[in-house]
C-alpha cells in the first residue's frame, strides 16, 4: 500500500500522530510505503518520522516537493492554508513513475480502521475517489462545472496516477492555476475538482472515509440547510459517518474553532487523537494554544451564543450564496485580466 501526506515542519507532529492511527489500524496489511512531500521539515522532525515508521517495520520515504509559482509563472494566494496543499496534484511527477496508484491522506486525519479494501477499490474510468464535500451549486459554477457534478474534499483520496499522468492532469492544473493567477477557491480543491469533474473522472466515496468537523458540529438536518448542497450525502451515510467513521478529519468550523492538538478541544473524536499522541514520538510536545484570531474567536462566541434557528440561515446565505457569488466575481477578474493580455 503507497501512502502520500504533505506537511511542513510545523505540521510534522500532526502529520506524525495521523501516521501512526495508519499504522496502527492496518497491521494486516503486508506493505506499507508512506511518501511525504517535504515543505521544510526539519533533520529533528525527520527522525522522528523514521523512527515512527521503524517501530511499525514500515517505510517513511521523504520526497521534494515542486516550485509551484515557477511552474504556473505567478504567485500563490494560500489565505489561511499552506502552498503545500497544492502539491498533491502534482504527484504523478513528484512520485517514481512505478507508483500508479496512491492514498493522500491530509495530515489532519486520524485513520480508525483498515483501508485495504478501499485501496484496492476499482475505479473504472474514474482517475480518483474521494467524498462528497456539501457545497452549494455556486461552487461548481465557480469551477465551470454542470450543476450536481461531485466536488469532493481533497483532504482523503484514491488516486490513480497512471491516468492522471497519461491525461496530462498536471499540465492541466498549472494551466488552471495560472489563468487565476494563483487565486483559486479553496486552493487546489478548484483545479482538481474543475478538471476531473467536467471530465466525469470522479468516484464518489461514502462520508465515513472523510467525516468533517462539521458533520459533528450539526444534524443532518442542520448540515442541509446550512450548506444548501444541491448533491449530497443520505441521511444513513450522515450517521455512518459520524458514528463510526474510517477517517475523522478535524477540519476546524465556525462553531468550534479549535482542534484536537489544541487544548481546550472537545471533538468526540479527540480522546482518540490524543490516544496516538501518547504513543507517538511527540507525546512529550505540550498541547497548543488556541491561535486563531480575535475576528474568528468572536464569531465563534456569537455563533455559540446565537440560537440555530437564526444562526443556520445567516451563516448558510454566508456560504452558500455571498461567497461563491463573491469568488465568482473574482474568477471573472482574473479571467478577463488574463483574455485580455493574450
Amino acid at each position: 500500500m503507497n501512502v502520500v501526506y504533505s506537511s511542513s515542519d510545523a505540521y510534522s507532529e500532526i502529520c506524525g500522530i495521523s501516521i501512526v492511527s495508519l499504522f496502527e489500524n492496518n497491521q494486516e496489511v503486508e506493505s506499507i510505503s508512506v511518501f511525504i512531500v517535504d515543505n521544510d521539515i526539519s533533520s529533528l522532525n525527520k527522525e522522528r518520522l523514521s523512527r515512527t515508521a521503524k517501530k511499525y517495520n514500515r517505510e517513511i520515504i521523504f520526497v521534494p516537493k515542486v516550485d509551484l509559482e515557477n511552474m504556473a509563472h505567478t504567485s500563490i494566494y494560500v489565505g489561511q492554508w499552506n502552498i503545500g496543499t497544492f502539491f498533491r496534484l502534482y504527484l504523478g511527477s513528484i512520485l517514481p513513475r512505478d507508483i500508479n496508484r496512491v492514498i493522500y491522506i491530509d495530515c489532519d486525519m486520524i485513520i480508525r480502521h483498515s483501508l485495504a479494501d478501499i485501496y484496492s477499490l476499482d475505479l473504472g474510468t474514474c482517475s480518483v475517489a474521494g467524498v462528497d464535500d456539501c457545497r452549494s451549486d455556486l461552487y461548481r459554477a465557480d469551477i465551470d462545472c454542470k450543476p450536481g457534478t461531485t466536488y469532493i474534499n481533497n483532504g482523503f483520496m484514491v488516486i490513480d496516477l497512471d491516468k492522471w499522468r497519461v491525461s496530462g492532469f498536471e499540465e492541466k492544473c498549472t494551466q488552471f492555476i495560472s489563468a487565476r493567477k494563483g487565486d483559486c477557491t479553496y486552493m487546489d480543491q478548484a483545479p482538481l475538482n474543475s478538471i476531473l469533474g467536467q471530465a466525469d473522472q470522479i468516484y464518489e466515496l461514502p462520508a465515513k472515509y472523510n467525516a468533517q468537523r462539521i458533520f459533528f458540529d450539526f444534524t443532518y438536518k442542520q448540515l442541509l440547510a446550512l450548506r444548501k448542497p444541491e448533491h449530497h450525502l443520505s441521511e444513513s451515510d450522515y450517521n455512518e459517518a459520524i458514528t463510526d467513521p474510517i477517517i475523522v478529519h478535524f477540519t476546524p468550523t465556525f462553531l468550534t474553532g479549535t482542534r484536537p492538538w489544541q487544548d481546550k478541544d472537545r471533538h468526540k473524536f479527540t480522546p482518540e487523537y490524543r490516544h496516538y499522541k501518547v504513543i507517538s514520538e511527540w507525546k512529550d510536545e505540550p498541547y497548543r494554544k488556541d491561535d486563531r484570531s480575535k475576528k474568528k474567536k468572536l464569531m465563534t462566541l456569537l455563533c455559540r451564543a446565537c440560537p440555530k434557528f437564526v444562526m443556520i440561515p445567516v451563516m448558510s446565505y454566508l456560504h452558500s450564496k455571498w461567497y461563491p457569488k463573491k469568488r465568482l466575481k473574482v474568477k471573472e477578474h482574473l479571467l478577463g485580466a488574463t483574455e485580455g493580455k493574450l
